[in-house]
């Protein structure tokens, strides 16, 4: 979701309950002294330097599609609990 103002967006970011990335995010952002959200901001404004030694993420034709492409998830139906 994306929310705008004359100045400024606001994107919206939900992570499942699930994902680790959620304990990990504030662990980081608390060893930083900066809110898990300034620590989210600094990542998206690193990946998406042009120098950037991994390189540019893969484009997807949805969100879902550019999240599977770049390995972030599974695609759907494919992975089971084991």
């Amino acid at each position: 979701m994306v929310v705008s103002s004359d100045s400024s967006e606001k994107f919206v970011i939900e992570f499942d309950q699930r994902e680790h990335i959620v304990d990990e995010l504030r662990k980081r952002a608390a060893e930083l002294g900066i809110k898990p959200e300034q620590l989210i901001k600094r990542c998206i404004v690193d990946s998406m330097d042009e120098e950037s030694a991994s390189g540019p993420a893969t484009l997807g034709e949805t969100f879902d599609d550019f999240l599977v492409k770049n390995e972030v998830l599974w695609p759907a139906g494919t992975r089971t609990e084991e």
